[in-house]
């Protein structure tokens, strides 16, 4: 499964967060699981890696919209692509 749309949302969610509020560890960590295994699902072969991906992109956006509302955004954004692309 490729979607460079997919990558670039990633890209600029990294952007946004780095200039906004400061991250706490566990949403820190969070995103960058989530990161991985986007990513992970893009380069399988296979879409059923990717289950469930849009979902937790969307409930991670609602934590995301009161301290970052720039990176909430942009988590809508890839959820909407994700699920473009059966995630």
């Amino acid at each position: 499964m490729e979607s460079p749309s997919v990558k670039q949302s990633l890209d600029r969610l990294r952007e946004a967060l780095e200039s906004g509020n400061a991250l706490d560890p566990q949403m820190r960590s969070e995103l960058a699981a989530l990161d991985d295994d986007i990513r992970r699902a893009l380069a399988a072969p296979a879409p059923d890696q990717a289950q469930g991906l849009a979902q937790r992109v969307r409930e991670m956006s609602l934590r995301f919209a009161q301290q970052h509302p720039t990176a909430a955004a942009v988590l809508r954004e890839l959820g909407v692509l994700l699920e473009g692309i059966g995630a």
